[in-house]
């Protein structure tokens, strides 16, 4: 395995909760990402990332921001703790709320990027949100410290997918997967803060992935 120095300081905060070390790229392309070229890279801080071995990606002074995907969510069609039925229902208005929750986290996050559409020098970032499920409760549940003294901490898992491109070729830089937990009193509302802190935070570790610098 060799180190990829493009990822080395992936996720500062999340490396103190998981003690996890510089992320190692490994020696064999992905089975998944063999045509793209992408290579597992392990102790990320992400539940999985994949990276093509000459991605350079703090390299990219510029960035292109897509909309955050919110069309094809997996949502559990049977009774979550905590929640009501129509809490988990996707609606117009809740996924316009997502929407711009994300676009304005990473709009904070990347203020001293160039914005910009294409061309040469320029990442384009998507992002896309895969599943919603009842989750466990763990020491980074974001919420938890919301909930009153002696609540019940109901909590629900949210998984995404990041993919970084060139945006001049399109050219597939990486693909990062991750699952968060939080609190599922964030289904009880069009746009609750623990959605704000979890997309808040992602933006951060995207952005420490891309920069090689912790985002305050």
């Amino acid at each position: 395995m060799r180190t990829f120095s493009s990822l080395v300081s992936l996720s500062f905060m999340l490396c103190f909760v998981t003690a996890c070390s510089q992320p190692v790229l490994e020696d064999k392309v992905s089975a998944e990402f063999a045509s793209q070229d992408l290579y597992r890279v392990d102790n990320t801080g992400f539940t999985e990332v994949f990276a093509r071995r000459n991605a350079d990606l703090s390299s990219y002074k510029a960035v292109a921001i897509q909309a955050l995907d919110v069309s094809h969510i997996e949502i559990p069609t049977s009774f979550v703790a905590g929640t009501l039925r129509r809490d988990w229902e996707m609606t117009p208005e809740r996924e316009s709320a997502l929407r711009a929750a994300w676009s304005d986290a990473m709009q904070r996050v990347f203020s001293s990027y160039r914005q910009a559409n294409g061309g040469p020098g320029v990442l384009r970032i998507a992002a896309k949100l895969i599943k919603i499920a009842p989750g466990r409760p763990t020491a980074t549940t974001i919420g938890a410290g919301l909930q009153p003294v002696g609540s019940t901490q109901d909590v629900m898992e949210i998984s995404a997918e990041f993919r970084l491109y060139d945006a001049d070729d399109d050219r597939l830089l990486a693909v990062i997967r991750d699952n968060r937990t939080l609190t599922t009193v964030a289904m009880s509302r069009t746009a609750p803060i623990t959605v704000t802190m979890l997309f808040r935070s992602w933006a951060a570790s995207l952005h420490t992935s891309v920069s090689g610098k912790w985002a305050i």
